[in-house]
């Protein structure tokens, strides 16, 4: 479980890495289930099989020239028990639990976001909930989990501290799409945050996270990654929770597809791409055969 000290500072920073939760041999099961997927890659998939529900690289057009990536897999879980059993991980989800105090908690979606060696591409600055207003309330703490160790050289996270108070931004951040390099990706400019919150500088900060370890973001904490120049992969993933009280909105999400409610009702029975993992108090267990074994 998560400390009371932890808690705080999420509560005052808007994200916290609450260090390593797995093992060197689950990690390598994850990574080879990755590759796996990868190899395969977004037609590799026949039909009736198993297969994420989005794949492709996140800035292809974008900066062509560049020929920069960020391969962006959604909800690999469906392809990978392995990531299936991610998803119920006790020390994650019942710290998703501390941090929302949510009495039931779905899976909204997880995706990989994987930036090559040398080529990968920047994820510029946002704010994940303005992103997925299909749900409402929106889905307000992510757990990033990093299959390799990423630092400033290989373009980890950049976070700024209490921005999850200041609101919907995400016009702003996009006129930040300018800040690719890791030299220059923490010069956010013209901003000043709301007088009444209790951090009132913008002042980005480095997010480290070795292999292994989970780092937990607000869905409103402003944050973005630079390009990957160096010579190691920048593998890892992102799983978003929502509670099961959520409702769904109609709008759009590639999600949307998916989920088998009316506009208005809560996600308790949208489906089974949206599991259950934290409930009457306590963690889930994974289930023991694959949800998506055909499709």
């Amino acid at each position: 479980m998560l400390s009371g000290n932890q808690i705080n500072q999420f509560e005052r920073n808007g994200f916290l890495n609450a260090g390593v939760v797995l093992e060197n041999e689950e990690i390598d099961d994850l990574c080879n289930a990755l590759e796996t997927v990868l190899a395969r890659g977004p037609e590799g998939f026949g039909h009736g099989q198993a297969k994420p529900v989005l794949f492709h690289n996140m800035i292809s057009g974008e900066h062509s020239q560049t020929e920069r990536a960020v391969y962006q897999i959604v909800n690999i879980w469906e392809a990978a028990p392995a990531f299936e059993r991610l998803l119920y991980h006790p020390f994650i989800v019942q710290a998703i639990h501390q941090l929302t105090s949510f009495g039931s908690i779905q899976i909204w979606h997880d995706q990989i976001q994987y930036k090559p060696p040398q080529s990968g591409g920047a994820n510029a600055w946002h704010q994940d909930a303005p992103y997925w207003p299909s749900i409402e309330p929106m889905t307000p703490v992510s757990a990033w989990i990093a299959l390799d160790n990423v630092d400033e050289l290989n373009g980890c996270m950049w976070m700024v501290p209490g921005s999850h108070r200041w609101g919907n931004q995400i016009e702003y951040l996009h006129e930040q799409k300018h800040l690719q390099h890791a030299d220059h990706f923490c010069e956010i400019a013209n901003f000043t945050p709301p007088p009444d919150q209790p951090i009132q500088q913008v002042d980005a900060v480095s997010c480290p996270v070795k292999r292994g370890e989970v780092h937990f973001h607000h869905s409103l904490t402003w944050h973005g990654s630079p390009e990957n120049a160096s010579s190691r992969a920048r593998r890892a993933i992102a799983i978003h929770y929502m509670s099961s009280e959520a409702r769904f909105t109609g709008r759009e999400h590639v999600m949307k597809q998916f989920i088998k409610v009316d506009v208005g009702q809560t996600m308790l029975e949208a489906g089974n791409h949206f599991p259950i993992v934290f409930q009457g108090g306590q963690a889930v267990e994974a289930p023991k055969t694959p949800t998506f074994a055909q499709r």
